[in-house]
This record gives structure tokens, C-alpha cells and sequence, in this order.
């Protein structure tokens, strides 16, 4: 009983947090799409960080990625983008259960690819990104297939960027 009510005190904060952070930033409304999914994902006390190079469970969803200096690091895909000195890269892998559009958000400013064949970096669909939007900085969709996805963040001004990947509504 205790515990059930930590979940919804900690559910309904979250949600109040998202509700005030959209209505005191009018840049979160003005994305091409809605971001309240997220917001909400973003403000979890539960999210979980994952080291460059790990994998996102399917049931994450979203997550704190660790980087490491671009000087340091070797990105499976060559980037569109090259890396600018005193940034901050690193990857994920993921599965695509079903083909569809995703998106990939992003907390803060940074360059995003994504590969699903392991040599180059897919063109984005469609692309959303505002500045003065409070913990959700851009939206990147991208056509994919079923199967094994990369994720390559780079051009990050610190060493932790919070990122979803999800199926677009």
C-alpha cells in the first residue's frame, strides 16, 4: 500500500512538473509534434544511464547516455558531422521490434546519426528542435526496418545527454 502510493505521488509530480514546464515554456509547444512523452520520460527519478556502447533494453525506452570526449572515442559509423574539439560522443544499440517511423530526442543541443546497416548514417524523415525548451532540446524521426538500430550522439557540450528512442505517435 506504501509503495503504491510512492508510485502515484511520484506519477502524478511528474506529470504536474511536465504540465507546469510545457505552460512556462511555450518553445516545448511549438516542436512539429508533442514531446510530453519525453518530458515525462526525461523527469523520471528512475532513469536509468547507460556507458557508451551498451545496448537500450526495449523496455527503456529512454535513458541517460554517458560520454566520453570525442578525442577518445571511435564511433562505428563515421558521423555526418565531424566531432569539434571539447565535445562530447558516444553510441547505443538498440532493436527496432516492428519497421515504422522513430524518433530520437535528445535533452541538449547535439548531432545525432543513426545506422542500421553498420556502414552508413540514415537521412532523417523529420526534424524538430527548439532552444528555451526545459529539458528537451530536439526530435530527430528516422525511417526504420525492423531489427538492429545505432545510435551515435556527438558534438555534446558535456559528458551526459538524457535520449529516447521511440515509435512516432
Amino acid at each position: 500500500m506504501i509503495i503504491s502510493r510512492a508510485i502515484l505521488t511520484a506519477g502524478l509530480v511528474a506529470i504536474l512538473v511536465t504540465s507546469a514546464t510545457a505552460e512556462d515554456a511555450p518553445a516545448c509547444a511549438s516542436f512539429a509534434w508533442s514531446i510530453a512523452r519525453e518530458q515525462t520520460a526525461f523527469a523520471a527519478p528512475s532513469l536509468s544511464t547507460l556507458a557508451s556502447g551498451s545496448a537500450l533494453s526495449s523496455e527503456a525506452g529512454a535513458a541517460q547516455l554517458t560520454l566520453k570526449p570525442a578525442a577518445e572515442i571511435a564511433l562505428p559509423v563515421p558521423s555526418e558531422r565531424p566531432a569539434k574539439p571539447d565535445t562530447f560522443s558516444g553510441f547505443v544499440t538498440a532493436t527496432v521490434p516492428a519497421a515504422g517511423t522513430y524518433q530520437v530526442t535528445l535533452s541538449d543541443e547535439a548531432w545525432i546519426d543513426v545506422s542500421q546497416d553498420g556502414r552508413s548514417t540514415l537521412k532523417p524523415a523529420a526534424h524538430s528542435g527548439k532552444t528555451g525548451c526545459p529539458g528537451v532540446r530536439k526530435s530527430v524521426r528516422f525511417a526504420l526496418d525492423a531489427g538492429p538500430v545505432t545510435i551515435e550522439i556527438s558534438r555534446a557540450a558535456g559528458p551526459q545527454i538524457k535520449f529516447d528512442l521511440l515509435k512516432a505517435e
